[in-house]
């Protein structure tokens, strides 16, 4: 697994041979970048010119059987913003169909036991304990998103920790759409997936038998 040091510049493999930059923050969290290529070879990049994609925490998990390695030759963004607003899901969870009247319909479990969640106020670079009593954010800035409201939506990231393989899968969606998705945001916030974009994503975050999570995983790095 890849040793954490604040602004190292890593790359990492969405699906086999499609690589994304990105730049560890204040552990766990990393900064991905809209930089993807075909060959892990990254020349004359200057991350001050290239945009943000998202920023997520990431699991031990992710960063374990990810392949990751450090590149060298790239010089960090050190005037990294702190990212102050989040997108907090419902507790709970509930049971969703999708792809539905289709031959891959499916009925799976997700987190949040209504749609939509809250918009609260979290400093990455916060030192000491925060505020609200759950013990996870400052406080709340909005208790229920609209769900109608796709530009706030699309503007703030969940609140969550990102594992392997759904968030490779989630950056090989933004390399294939050239912009940041979120397949899970849209399921929180009751959005249609679709099948030829996120078949491998359901497969991936439905599976809990054992050989078929390494099938997919087996498919994933080989497609």
């Amino acid at each position: 697994m890849i040793s954490w040091k604040e602004n190292k510049v890593i790359s990492i493999e969405t699906r086999k041979n499609v690589f994304v930059l990105a730049q560890m923050l204040k552990r766990p969290y990393l900064k991905f970048y809209n930089l993807f290529n075909l060959d892990n070879n990254w020349e004359n990049v200057d991350l001050n010119k290239i945009d943000t994609l998202f920023v997520n925490a990431v699991t031990n998990q992710f960063l374990k059987f990810s392949n990751i390695s450090e590149v060298k030759n790239i010089n960090p963004k050190t005037s990294n913003k702190d990212v102050k607003l989040w997108i907090k899901g419902f507790s709970g969870n509930r049971k969703v169909v999708v792809f539905e009247n289709t031959e891959f319909e499916k009925e799976i479990i997700i987190l949040g036991s209504t749609p939509g969640g809250l918009l609260v106020e979290r400093s990455i670079y916060k030192k000491g304990k925060y505020e609200h009593p759950s013990g996870l954010f400052d406080k709340v800035v909005i208790d229920n998103i609209p769900l109608n409201k796709s530009e706030l939506i699309n503007n703030h990231e969940l609140m969550s920790l990102a594992v392997f393989p759904s968030m490779n899968e989630r950056l090989f969606l933004c390399y294939k759409k050239k912009k940041n998705v979120d397949p899970f945001k849209d399921l929180r916030f009751d959005k249609k997936l679709v099948i030829d974009d996120h078949k491998i994503f359901i497969e991936i975050i439905s599976s809990s038998d054992k050989s078929d999570q390494e099938k997919i995983l087996q498919d994933y790095f080989t497609n």
